[in-house]
């Protein structure tokens, strides 16, 4: 049988893409870790990482088996919950991870009328954007580009909650504030105010919608989050361009103009394990989900 504490680790250094951040996560020594998949590649009789460079990645059959460990781990992980829930008379526990403007926005109200109608269910709440952990939470709020994820895992369902357009936050006396809309090319000779890097979701929508516009914004902020990037346009330092679920309670000297030509959105979606569909807290924490996705939409939507 596989240890558990070595395919945590597994699972760790996929995630996190390397070996020294792994053992950060883990509060473990390079050297530890490194000897935990050595040991795990014996015992399996499967190559998992191959070296690149001065680092190590994953093989198809690493990436496979770490698939598998995150389900592993995240079924352990119930167990433990709902032992502890009977232990201290509760009922069951709910763990949801979140993107964070899902979490500023929806989840505080969401949760709040949980805990009212759900008096004995625990609520867990945890920002996995990035991840901070190898299990995966029982309902995971997530965003997509227009494909759908090719690969949903075996015991989860994805469900579309909302289509999130991108929306630019301009200085109130921006030359294009009067406007209901504004282009990329609108905006390629201002100083940018970037809120995403590296290769998530967002990143990647952002640099096709340059790309398309055959612009290079020049970049001089970057900001730790969205609430960042608009303290930094409301300053008079540039201009940003985010989701409109994140655009909301701006300060009055900016304003979100819809970004047109091209066309931008996010899908925000919920992956549920299999284990909770049926679970009642889950099941209202749904309803309301799509209700405000839907009103979301609704508000966002072009006339």
């Amino acid at each position: 049988m596989v240890d558990i504490h070595r395919l945590r680790v597994l699972c760790s250094v996929v995630a996190t893409g390397s070996v020294r951040a792994a053992a950060d996560a883990l509060s473990f020594t390079p050297s530890a870790v490194s000897q935990h998949l050595t040991i795990l590649q014996r015992e399996t009789g499967l190559r998992l990482f191959e070296k690149s460079g001065r680092g190590i990645v994953p093989t198809a059959h690493g990436r496979r088996l770490a698939d598998q460990g995150q389900e592993v781990l995240a079924a352990l992980g119930r167990v433990d919950r709902f032992i502890d829930d009977l232990r201290i008379g509760h009922t069951g526990s709910l763990t949801v991870g979140t993107l964070a403007s899902a979490g500023e926005y929806w989840l505080p109200s969401i949760a709040a009328r949980l805990r009212d109608e759900f008096p004995t269910t625990t609520l867990l709440i945890e920002l996995t954007d990035p991840p901070v952990s190898t299990e995966r939470p029982d309902i995971d709020i997530r965003t997509e580009r227009d494909t759908p994820a090719a690969h949903v895992p075996p015991g989860v369902t994805r469900i579309e909650i909302s289509r999130d357009p991108f929306v630019a936050i301009l200085p109130r006396d921006h030359r294009c504030a009067s406007d209901e809309e504004v282009t990329a090319a609108d905006l390629g000779a201002d100083p940018w105010i970037r809120e995403y890097v590296g290769d998530g979701v967002e990143a990647r929508i952002l640099a096709d919608v340059w790309r398309a516009a055959g612009v290079a914004p020049r970049s001089v902020v970057q900001a730790a989050d969205h609430r960042g990037a608009i303290a930094f346009v409301a300053s008079g330092a540039g201009i940003c361009v985010i989701p409109a679920l994140a655009a909301r309670d701006l300060p009055d000297t900016v304003v979100a103009r819809r970004l047109v030509r091209p066309d931008a959105e996010r899908i925000i979606v919920a992956y549920v394990q299999d284990s909770v569909r049926h679970h009642p807290a889950a099941e209202r924490l749904l309803t309301i989900l799509r209700d405000m996705g839907a009103e979301h939409e609704r508000a966002t939507r072009r006339t």
